[in-house]
């Protein structure tokens, strides 16, 4: 169960400051203030859920992070050394030193993307309730491309939605949260069982659209490897982390036609390596249920018998 850190923030503050709770969140240690911060850095692009709804999926963007009640916008705030441990964060105009050790409380700053919740069918809209997602209280996990590393998310709870009164972010609806630091998880990929298989597929990112030469030759839980056949042009210049579409025929009636979204994990001249992200029904984004991607898998071991 995620623990409640703090209670009592008000609205309308200070872009440098929020009122500080009633108690710490805790203690902290080295390791995890590293995970956070290089998995989740300032200004990195996110996937979350809410309330543990994992076939309700949005995009979000990390723009601060909040140190003792103090915002930082910038990663040049996060004091670093040689082997990319944090050692301090600098806030507030005169960049005051808040030492590791004296940290009591640490939260994310993110937009607040209430509107997305319009893009959702009737169902998926139904079960969350208009506007509720950002409630005081509420569960939103958020998802990052862990470069190498696979895919990390963290379990957050929604400290309050507040509208700063200046700073770069003044009078934007913004949502506080506080993420339980004993909860960042990071899926490797590399050590995930691959399926092989052989399905012809269209990979699309941006305007390149490769439709014959492309073949999806395993899969593993959260991902798929696609590669060129012989002889063709060479991938397109994808880097880590770029989005694309990869759609899949496998004949058959409609539940065997895929379009899936996902993130370029690694990349060679000839293959990349997609990390799943969720699949297009009827045009909105889902995540796709455990029980879904075995279908899936199922579908492309069983393809052309």
């Amino acid at each position: 169960m995620f623990k409640v850190f703090q209670k009592g923030l008000r609205s309308g503050l200070s872009d440098n400051e929020v009122e500080m709770g009633h108690g710490p969140q805790g203690e902290f240690t080295l390791e995890q203030f590293k995970e956070l911060t290089e998995f989740f850095p300032i200004g990195k692009k996110l996937r979350y859920f809410p309330d543990y709804k994992k076939d309700i999926v949005f995009d979000t963007l990390l723009v601060a992070y909040c140190v003792n009640g103090q915002f930082l916008y910038s990663w040049e705030s996060v004091e670093v050394d040689e082997e990319g441990m944090p050692q301090a964060f600098r806030v507030g105009d005169r960049q005051t030193r808040i030492k590791l050790v004296d940290v009591v409380q640490f939260q994310l700053l993110v937009p607040d993307t209430s509107d997305l919740e319009l893009t959702l069918d009737y169902d998926r809209r139904a079960q969350l309730g208009r506007g509720r997602q950002f409630l005081k209280g509420n569960d939103i996990t958020l998802i990052a491309n862990a470069g190498v590393k696979g895919v990390a998310t963290v379990d957050t709870q929604v400290a309050k939605q507040l509208i700063l009164k200046d700073g770069p972010y003044a009078n934007t609806k913004l949502v506080l949260l506080t993420p339980d630091l004993d909860d960042i998880t990071v899926t490797d990929q590399r050590r995930q069982a691959r399926a092989k298989a052989c399905v012809p597929v269209t990979l699309t990112w941006r305007e390149h659209q490769l439709r014959g030469p492309c073949t999806l030759v395993d899969m593993s839980e959260s991902a798929v490897r696609v590669r060129i056949r012989d002889g063709e042009s060479p991938l397109p210049p994808l880097k880590p982390g770029d989005r694309v579409m990869l759609d899949i025929n496998l004949g058959g009636d409609e539940e065997q036609h895929y379009t899936i979204q996902g993130s370029i994990f690694r990349r060679t001249v000839e293959a990349c390596v997609i990390t799943i992200e969720g699949a297009i029904k009827d045009g909105r984004l889902s995540m796709l249920t455990p029980l879904e991607l075995l279908e899936l898998k199922a579908s492309l071991l069983n393809y052309g018998k």
